[in-house]
């Protein structure tokens, strides 16, 4: 999955050699019914309001239904959106999706302008809008301090017992107890701050708060000036975090190199929790919503394993089914001898698309956990990317699943659940899942022991 790519001078004859152009009438389908939407929602942070909206009136769903007709009609091939200043190539063929992801950064860079004008407000030097010699000093620094190919983290018995602590708190002993978003992220936040930063972040609120407040500013990319006075005091501050290099904590764990710029890579870790969080919350409202694979993960709970196969392959499925990244962007940075296709042209691979294509999954609008029991967490030629895929993959996508399974771990081996709202049909889910909706009656379980 993260092979290295032929030098871009001998590349074989690519899948993207068939280049559809669209009409100007779908261009503006696609921007009105797929873009709009997804960066409407918030691609940095979630904005409450619209993700509502967007799960009152599926838009998700009719994306990917405006996506398949467009499939229909100029076939699998990428469609080049001829969209004034800023071409953008839409791929509609998984495959397609394999080919261009296995092929980063060169000729098809994560550092798109799009990414670039975004991050610049919370992490200027972070390795996800880096040139390739950055990237390849920076890298290896998320990768060493994340564990990137380890399936448990060096760190997991610290932070099961950090996780299992602040749990403990938010699940009542005096019987029923409403669990909503709310009480969740209280919880999770200070999870996160502990596991990136240390003990001593665990109140430290007021750091979430400005991360919030830049990552808002992110959302509007292009459209708003940096505020160069916030983002100094936020780097201020994960620099004293990093200093201290906490025992115990990520930045303890992870390399001391100054050179980096330490603040601009670890804005991501608190960043990227957020995601998990959500997509931890949705896999207990998907576990509620399939009493059997509840039971086999709160078995898997209470039997105390690190190693939780069937949780992981739950928290895998509501990526699938609710992508946290919802839009992966490339570029290409050189001329790639396709026909139309320019060098500096976005790629959009709208990942919504393919993981509910109910034309070539079966499995689209339910939940099949079977799909992720391989051990794997991407499936590219199918693809089923929650965590990207190739060179330019997530470094945390082991690191990841495994917090998101103590937590929901935690959780149900101190509690019975039960998802109160919104109702939700195990044969038909629902194309957006507003995680800021979601509430469950978390009754204290008498297995738990306390």
């Amino acid at each position: 999955m993260n092979q290295v790519p032929p030098p871009s001078s001998v590349l074989p004859k690519t899948l993207l050699s068939a280049v559809s152009e669209a009409s100007r009438l779908d261009t503006l389908k696609v921007l009105t019914s797929v873009v709009l939407p997804t960066f409407g929602k918030g691609v940095i942070i979630r904005r409450p309001a619209v993700e509502g909206l967007a799960g009152r009136f599926n838009l998700d769903l009719s994306a990917v239904r405006l996506m398949q007709k467009l499939r229909r009609k100029y076939g699998a091939s990428p469609l080049l959106l001829k969209i004034p200043f800023r071409p953008q190539l839409l791929l509609l063929g998984a495959k397609d999706v394999e080919f261009v992801l296995s092929r980063a950064p060169q000729p098809f860079s994560p550092a798109t302008k799009e990414k670039r004008a975004a991050l610049n407000h919370l992490e200027p030097g972070n390795v996800l809008i880096s040139d390739p010699p950055r990237r390849a000093q920076t890298r290896p620094y998320h990768e060493a301090a994340l564990a990137t190919s380890e399936r448990h983290h060096p760190l997991v018995s610290r932070f099961q017992a950090v996780i299992d602590e602040e749990i403990e708190r938010i699940i009542s002993a005096d019987g029923r107890q409403e669990l909503d978003w709310p009480l969740f992220a209280a919880a999770w936040f200070k999870i996160v701050r502990r596991l990136v930063l240390g003990d001593s972040a665990r109140e430290d609120e007021g750091l979430t708060d400005l991360l919030n407040h830049l990552r808002s500013r992110s959302n509007w990319a292009f459209f708003l000036r940096k505020d160069r006075k916030l983002l100094e005091e936020f780097q201020r501050i994960v620099q004293r975090y990093a200093d201290r290099s906490e025992g115990g904590s990520l930045v303890g764990f992870g390399p001391k190199d100054q050179s980096i710029n330490p603040p601009s890579q670890i804005a991501q870790w608190l960043f990227a929790f957020d995601p998990a969080g959500m997509a931890t919350f949705r896999t207990l409202a998907l576990l509620a919503t399939y009493p059997e694979h509840l039971a086999a993960a709160q078995a898997e709970a209470l039997a105390g394993e690190t190693e939780r196969p069937l949780t992981r392959a739950y928290f895998l499925e509501a990526l699938r089914l609710w992508p946290t990244t919802p839009a992966i962007l490339r570029e290409t940075t050189t001329e790639i001898a396709v026909p139309k296709v320019k060098e500096g042209t976005g790629l959009i691979i709208f990942t919504p698309f393919f993981h509910r294509d109910d034309a070539n999954l079966k499995c689209a609008h339910r939940m099949e956990p079977s799909i992720w029991l391989d051990g794997d967490d991407a499936l590219p030629l199918k693809g089923l990317v929650p965590f990207s895929a190739g060179p330019a993959m997530c470094p945390a996508h082991n690191l990841v699943p495994l917090v998101a399974t103590m937590a929901i771990g935690a959780i149900l081996a101190r509690a019975s659940i039960k998802l109160t709202s919104p109702t939700m049909a195990p044969s038909a889910l629902p194309g957006t899942l507003d995680h800021f909706a979601l509430k469950f009656d978390a009754r204290r379980s008498t297995s738990s022991g306390t």
